[in-house]
């Protein structure tokens, strides 16, 4: 699925595209050569010895992978909702909670759409432009605590 998912620059792919490079049951087939890109990436099931064979990309159809503490979810355009099923979205929602304190979020991608999610809810935050951050803010309510999501510009004093 990283051969599909992610944009490579140096191969000029963008992203939701299959790799011209990659060929179905057998890989890479410019693996000794490929990009730094690609040689760098690691994905998030790799790299988890506690997900098991259902969060393969292959077949939950999304991709994990850590960005500055954050847990990205970089979904299968073709598959827009594979997030949304168990035990995935599940196990996402507790990730959510116990990233909370620490000011960590749960990021889906979808393109270049992107959803925060949180214990709660899911706050989509639509296009992110170039430019543009994602911020979690608590805010006080009568009934407690409560979290938001926000699309700010990287220039907000907020971010």
């Amino acid at each position: 699925m990283c051969c599909k998912i992610m944009g490579i620059k140096e191969l000029n792919k963008p992203p939701g595209i299959w790799c011209s490079h990659c060929k179905p049951a057998r890989g890479c087939a410019i693996y000794e050569s490929r990009p730094q890109e690609c040689r760098t990436f690691i994905c998030g099931w790799l790299h988890s010895p506690d997900l098991d064979e259902r969060w393969k990309p292959s077949v939950c159809k999304f991709l994990l992978m850590d960005d500055a503490g954050d847990t990205h979810i970089v979904v299968d355009p073709a598959r827009p909702d594979a997030w949304k099923k168990e035990p995935y979205y599940s196990c996402f929602k507790g990730w959510a909670q116990m990233g909370l304190d620490a000011g960590m979020k749960v990021i889906v991608a979808i393109g270049k759409r992107a959803i925060v999610i949180l214990p709660d809810r899911d706050v989509d935050l639509g296009i992110m432009e170039e430019g543009e951050r994602m911020v979690t803010v608590r805010e006080e309510t009568p009934l407690g605590a409560r979290y938001n999501a926000l699309k700010l510009h990287k220039d907000d004093p907020r971010c």
